[in-house]
């Protein structure tokens, strides 16, 4: 297995734990702020779903769609504040880079793309998608333990 490969495969599993631990969560849970002043789960998984988005956009060749403005952490518009709603945009955007991250050839995952700090071979920026989802999927885990789930949902 080539690195572009093990790239677009972790990935896919990152989707999958991901979006397990979303299903397991209550509404509540995704909409509220732990403690109050964290951030909910329904922004993060929305800055997570738009960053694999732009990866995707990138690595398809066009432009990729622009993070919202504003001040502080981004936030989920109107629109995605349902664990319904967030659950489908998070899987549409992972759905996107896995697919057009198994269409690149080893050779296309090696060629260098401008990404922040510099540019990078194209396997980078989908392993960092991946590394990206799971860290905030540590998130859930804790708003899930924070609320007595200890168990593992991924499976």
């Amino acid at each position: 297995m080539g690195p572009m490969e093990a790239a677009a495969a972790g990935m896919e599993s990152a989707a999958k734990n991901y979006l397990d631990d979303l299903e397991a969560m209550s509404e509540a849970q995704i909409l509220e702020s732990a403690g109050g002043t964290a951030r909910s789960a329904v922004d993060f998984t929305f800055e997570t779903a738009i960053i694999n988005k732009r990866i995707a956009a990138r690595l398809n060749g066009v432009e990729p769609p622009a993070m919202p403005e504003g001040e502080g952490w981004t936030v989920a518009p109107e629109e995605l504040r349902s664990k319904s709603a967030i659950a489908e945009y998070m899987k549409s955007a992972c759905d996107e880079l896995i697919a057009v991250a198994k269409t690149k050839s080893e050779e296309a995952g090696a060629q260098l793309m401008p990404l922040f700090g510099g540019e990078k071979p194209t396997f980078y920026a989908v392993n960092f998608a991946a590394m990206h989802t799971m860290y905030h999927c540590a998130q859930l885990n804790f708003i899930q333990s924070l609320a007595g789930d200890m168990e593992v949902h991924w499976g």
